[in-house]
């Protein structure tokens, strides 16, 4: 079988790096197969794509050795224009990728651009509506849809050009679990029903192989350390090495002094082959001993029945009441639309609860402080967080910071600071 895409000792190196971020690439992948590729942050895998679908070296620019083929084409050669119709990709950020003031523009945007005959683009356009499950939601703003109904959006975009490969770019990183299970439920179901070949670039591992996948590439450091099937590579410390988390279940039984066999079917949990560790996770269950309970102390932080409403009056939070000590870490899970954001954005005083209070250490926090007061208690990192592009990385991480207030950093302990910060979290 000839492969739909074939990297043979592929290199690529961007124009603003002295090192390579892809190295001596070897990977093919097959009509019809949907392949999943993990990797710790930059590592190479949205660079990856970017190869596949022409925005290398079109928009990211760069010098580039070996060979590679999409389709029986060179991206290099054909260019964006030429590889979307070969490749659809859906993006990370799906805000990014509309177009239309409405869903039904949104998915027809492609068609427009080939002259479609109307009749046949509304037709095309209810027909991938359909496969998606967004018929309802034609006539919608995308900026109001949920980030699943967005994905589904996104994917009907790509899907109404008939590509022959999907590339989903962290398809999950903005959907809860549960929407996550129907999204890749969904990318499932076209790869079979459709026939396509799918690449899927995900950090989330246990909820991307909620549906079968044929193989998981691994990349690390600009290199595939693995191109294996999902139960060889469970099986493996391959991905503990690399630093990415495991499935949990997998993680326990290790824990539980388990050797995990590929022969036992690791890929999913539901159909795992899990009496050879019956024995030794109920040992381990039997010995381990619960965390003695600590002693009370003065909460850090406090929010005591909070409301907070918009301006349309609809309740987005209400009677939230829970506290945190100090040293401690409290997670705040809920699914999409649910008001977790909007509940950090009052604890950082980007928005003004309708009743209730904010205690940091037993004081209330009104809307007589400041945001930036606030700052000096609690930092918040945002999901989208952008950097401003004019200033250098130093100069990011101390934008906020009494160093450079009002000027460009040019203190050397700055930069030596900011050195420290990449050392501590790993980057080099």
């Amino acid at each position: 079988m000839t492969p739909i895409i074939e990297f043979k000792n592929y290199t690529f190196k961007y124009r603003s790096q002295s090192e390579p971020t892809l190295r001596e690439i070897d990977l093919t992948v097959n009509p019809g197969e949907k392949v999943l590729i993990v990797g710790p942050s930059g590592s190479g895998k949205s660079t990856l794509v970017h190869c596949i679908n022409g925005m290398v070296p079109f928009s990211y620019p760069g010098e580039s050795s070996g060979t590679l083929t999409v389709g029986g084409k060179d991206p290099a050669k054909t260019g964006i224009f030429g590889m979307s119709k070969i490749v659809g990709t859906v993006l990370q950020d799906t805000d990014g990728q509309f177009i239309g003031l409405t869903v039904a523009e949104d998915v027809a945007f492609a068609l427009e651009n080939d002259c479609v005959e109307q009749k046949e683009m509304f037709r095309a356009v209810d027909e991938v509506a359909e496969v998606v499950d967004i018929k309802a939601l034609l006539g919608n703003a995308p900026t109001e849809l949920s980030g699943g109904q967005k994905q589904r959006v996104s994917m009907a975009g790509v899907l109404v050009d008939d590509v022959d490969i999907l590339l989903f770019d962290e398809p999950l990183a903005n959907l809860d679990p549960a929407t996550g299970k129907r999204a890749i439920d969904l990318i499932d179901r076209i790869c079979r029903e459709r026939d396509k070949t799918v690449i899927i670039i995900e950090h989330r591992l246990e909820d991307a192989l909620y549906r079968d996948v044929d193989r998981i590439v691994v990349i690390g450091d600009g290199r595939v350390v693995a191109d294996m099937t999902p139960d060889e590579l469970l099986a493996s410390d391959i991905l503990i090495q690399e630093g990415i988390r495991e499935p949990l279940y997998v993680t326990a039984l290790k824990h539980a002094g388990c050797q995990v066999a590929a022969k036992d079917h690791p890929q999913h949990i539901e159909t795992m082959n899990l009496e050879p560790y019956q024995e030794k996770v109920r040992a381990w269950f039997e010995k381990v001993s619960l965390p003695e309970i600590q002693g009370e102390e003065k909460p850090a932080l406090e929010v005591l029945d909070l409301d907070f409403s918009y301006i349309t009056g609809k309740p987005i939070l209400s009677d939230i009441h829970f506290r945190i000590n100090k040293g401690e870490m409290l997670a705040i899970v809920g699914k999409n639309g649910a008001g977790k954001n909007t509940l950090m954005k009052i604890i950082n005083g980007v928005y003004t609860q309708t009743a209730g209070t904010v205690q940091f250490f037993g004081k209330n926090i009104d809307k007589s402080v400041s945001v930036r007061e606030r700052e000096q208690t609690v930092a918040m990192i945002y999901q989208d967080y952008s950097l401003v592009g004019e200033m250098t990385v130093a100069e990011n991480i101390f934008l906020n910071t009494e160093p450079i207030r009002g000027a460009l950093i040019s203190d050397r302990d700055c930069i030596r600071k900011a050195a420290e910060f990449f050392r501590d979290m790993g980057i080099r």
